[in-house]
């Protein structure tokens, strides 16, 4: 322990002698480390961290495969009914619970604000294995009756943040939704739920799903045919996933079989039934949760872990020559040292403490820049109501993680030049002949390591060409309506305690007051936002329309106003738009967009024509198509356009909607108008989520910006430090051949012949480097095919831009060694030892 205190200090005292080198180093290692750390963070939170309960392995996430017969809320959902009988019957799980993520309006304190909402079962908890930070959490009894248990758990960063952390809370009533509800309290710290990146602020007994406003058009928790929850299972002692899912699929059939016979499939085809019958009940590993956050961002992330694994090679390269490079100028110090009788793996020992040093500083370094860089990846994902709830602080995981990178790269980079270093020709080094160093395995390798910094940037650079111009194609894509100078937002006067008819006429005077606005040249409603990565689609009939056996029409469906086409620019194409005739009373009707008049209708005009909602035989087709629409994108820019139906909001459905403004002049200006007319008719309805349909565009490609950006940043960082590494190699060269080139300029060599020189070496590593590269990037780009659009992984045009530019930068860094090199004096250059 002495002498690695002396090698420590030692160390200290010879790196503070270098500032430059220390500096060029730790920022070399600082961005990489940092880099590497930053993404890491983010996988370990949504990709590799359990969850934080008790015997995380235990949990199984259940998932019903098949065809289902009815409406579907989310993945891996099955109903409300099915998870109860098997909480019941089942024979694999020790404890089972439910949960399901929703939106809620709190009051509590004379302010209004909503909150991220988890409806979950009474043995949620229990199950969990997750206790209280103050009063209680839920447990069995808290979920017997259905409306008869109006309570709540708060999450421990609410009760900090909401109600500055005071246990006086616990008994005292909020308002959910317009429905008194007691606080019986605070989830235990660090837990945030069994959906990572999702953070609840509120759970509430999901008994209460029928009875808090909004209250839905058709009971959720005793209708089998509605599947919205998630369920987990805790497996008991000794069972295995394979036969758990084994222990379930006789149950579940049971289960099915029942079902069949309900009311419900009374119209159903016997074909349907036959499909139905056919579904399997799937276990997932439960023990990371269940996240679509996870689901958005797991390949780019991964994608993003390359590259910036790629940028600390090129880093840890740029450390392997400097140390080298330092190693050189110490030459004869070493020589002396191993003449006078030190040790060979003494030095070494010296000469890597001086790495690992430098590269625990750079670690440390790095990890801050880590938590900035966190700050803007998260940022790619705008906020929202949901209470994305990711962390950039460092857990023990991400230090853990950061302390062995930074020990990895000090070993691995820093053990190789103090091999070299140790191993000087002794007679020539101790007579200080320059010349003595200037070749053999020392000059090799860092040329070695110069031509893998080449390569490697032209790989990250021809990625980020890729993620440019996939990018690129989907900005250039049309939607089908026009985003310019257009405003949206969302209003929910149901989480207000609204009922149906109110919720009618709110609407229709919200409607009123926004066309009344000046400078608004339209406005309309609509139920499903566009382009949010979310869909609304429903099976119907066609009028005079056979489906081949297994073909489900199911179209995407739009719930809107009056003027929704004209707000939006989407054109008709054939018929008439809506209007305010359309009530709730009038005959139903629809508009199909030009999809799907032309797979269901063909050249047949299908104005008059009908379609009904349902499969069934028998099913009623009382929905007459009066116009068809121009084809839009819907869920994102990227997914292919859907067949898509129409139909006025008034006469099927009463919830939250989204309002969209047309505006004359430039959208921002009228935020502060907007908000004050959606409060003038009403300030207790919730009202979010405003921006500009142009930011809902680029938010809609947040994963697609991400790559590009960060690949383009990382990809011109490691183009950097590959030039520095040449330059560094080649001014090496030029120092140590100095007395070579003088002589050779003494004997009448011009300056282009010097430069020649030199630049004949430049050019060995930077095509020997882009032939390695090329070949990489042939092989390697196609494992991101999948995250790009509209371009081939081995697009020419973006591997020869990139090789170019590569070479260019190459040139010019090894150029500028050389052009110093014809300012030699041949007479100083001879007397150069």
């Amino acid at each position: 322990m002495g002498t690695l205190l002396q090698d420590l200090r030692y160390a200290v005292r010879t790196l503070r002698k270098s500032p430059l080198f220390v500096s060029v180093a730790l920022l070399s290692l600082a961005l990489g480390i940092g880099a590497n750390t930053a993404i890491f963070t983010l996988i370990n939170q949504l990709i590799l961290q359990y969850l934080p309960v008790r015997n995380p392995e235990e949990l199984v996430l259940l998932s019903a495969r098949g065809n289902h017969y009815g409406s579907n809320s989310g993945p891996n959902a099955i109903s409300y009914p099915m998870y109860q009988d098997f909480r019941e019957k089942n024979q694999v799980f020790s404890g089972m619970f439910c949960r399901h993520g929703d939106m809620v309006s709190i009051t509590f304190g004379g302010r209004t604000e909503l909150a991220a909402a988890e409806l979950v079962s009474g043995n949620y908890f229990p199950v969990l294995g997750v206790g209280a930070a103050a009063g209680r959490v839920f447990n069995a009894s808290d979920d017997l009756f259905q409306g008869g248990h109006p309570l709540a758990v708060i999450s421990y960063g609410y009760w900090r943040s909401r109600f500055a952390g005071d246990r006086g809370i616990i008994g005292k009533k909020i308002v959910v939704n317009g429905s008194p509800i007691t606080i019986i309290g605070v989830s235990q710290q660090g837990f945030d739920g069994v959906e990572p990146g999702y953070g609840p602020q509120i759970r509430i007994p999901i008994t209460m799903q029928d009875s808090l406003p909004p209250n839905q058009p058709y009971p959720q928790l005793n209708n089998r045919r509605r599947r919205f929850i998630q369920v987990f299972g805790r497996l008991k002692p000794g069972m295995t996933l394979e036969r758990a899912k084994a222990g379930l699929q006789p149950l579940f059939h049971q289960i099915l079989e029942r079902e069949v016979q309900d009311a419900a499939f009374a119209k159903a085809s016997p074909y349907s039934k036959q499909q139905f019958l056919k579904m399997w009940m799937d276990t997932l590993p439960g023990s990371k949760g269940h996240s679509q956050l996870r689901q958005q961002f797991s390949k780019p992330l991964l994608a993003l872990m390359a590259i910036v694994a790629l940028v600390l090679l090129i880093a840890c390269s740029n450390l392997a020559n400097l140390l080298i490079a330092r190693a050189s100028a110490r030459q004869k110090e070493i020589a002396v040292r191993l003449a006078l009788g030190a040790g060979r793996w003494r030095l070494i020992r010296q000469l890597l403490v001086e790495s690992i040093l430098l590269s625990f500083i750079g670690g440390a370094a790095g990890l801050a820049l880590a938590v900035w860089m966190d700050r803007i990846l998260i940022s790619f994902q705008p906020p929202d109501i949901w209470g994305i709830a990711l962390s950039v602080a460092p857990d023990a995981t991400i230090l853990m993680f950061t302390l062995l990178i930074s020990l990895l790269t000090g070993i691995l980079f820093g053990l190789v030049p103090a091999l070299q270093a140790t191993r000087p020709v002794l007679a020539t080094t101790l007579k200080d002949e320059a010349g003595s160093v200037a070749g053999g395995a020392s000059a090799g390798l860092r040329k070695s390591l110069v031509v893998a910094q080449v390569a490697l940037s032209l790989l990250l650079l021809v990625g980020a060409g890729l993620f440019i111009q996939s990018l690129s194609k989907l900005k250039e894509l049309d939607p089908g309506f026009q985003t310019r100078n257009l405003v949206m937002f969302e209003v929910e006067p149901t989480l207000s305690g609204y009922k149906a008819e109110w919720t009618r006429d709110y609407y229709r005077q919200l409607i009123e007051r926004l066309q009344a606005l000046p400078g608004v040249s339209s406005a309309a409603l609509a139920v499903v936002p566009l382009l949010i990565n979310d869909e609304w689609d429903n099976w119907v009939t066609i009028e005079g329309y056979t489906p081949k056996q297994g073909e489900v029409p199911d179209p995407h469906m739009q719930f809107c106003s009056p003027k929704f086409f004209e707000t939006l620019k989407i054109p008709i194409l054939l018929g008439r738009d809506f209007t305010i005739k359309d009530g709730q009373s009038a005959p139903k009707i629809g508009i199909v967009n030009q999809k799907f008049a032309k797979r269901y209708f063909g050249d047949q005009n299908p104005i008059g024509r009908h379609v009904g909602f349902g499969i069934d035989p028998g099913t009623k087709t009382d929905i007459e198509i009066v116009g068809v629409a121009g084809d839009t994108k819907y869920e994102n820019m990227r997914d292919e356009i859907p067949y898509e139906l129409y139909v006025p909001w008034i006469q099927h459905f009463v919830g939250s909607m989204t309002a969209y403004v047309r505006t004359e002049t430039a959208p921002v200006s009228f935020f502060a108008s907007l908000r004050r007319t959606v409060r003038e008719v009403d300030a207790s309805v919730p009202m979010y989520g405003m921006r500009t349909v142009d930011q809902q565009v680029e938010t809609s490609l947040v994963t697609e910006r991400l790559l590009a950006t960060l690949s383009t940043v990382f990809g011109a960082l490691a183009t950097l430090l590959a030039a520095v590494g040449l330059y560094g190699v080649m001014a090496f060269m030029v120092t140590r051949r100095t007395r070579e080139i003088g002589i050779r300029m003494a004997l009448g060599a011009s300056g282009g012949s010097v430069v020649w020189l030199i630049m004949r070496e430049v050019l060995i590593l930077a095509v020997t480097g882009l032939a390695i590269g090329l070949a990489a990037a042939f092989g390697l780009t196609r494992l991101v095919e999948a995250q790009l659009f509209g371009v081939k992984a081995t697009d020419v045009a973006t591997t020869m831009l990139a090789t170019f530019g590569i070479a260019a930068v190459a040139m010019l860094a090894g150029y500028l060694p050389a052009r110093r090199a014809t300012a030699v004096d041949p007479m100083q250059a001879l007397r150069f030892e």
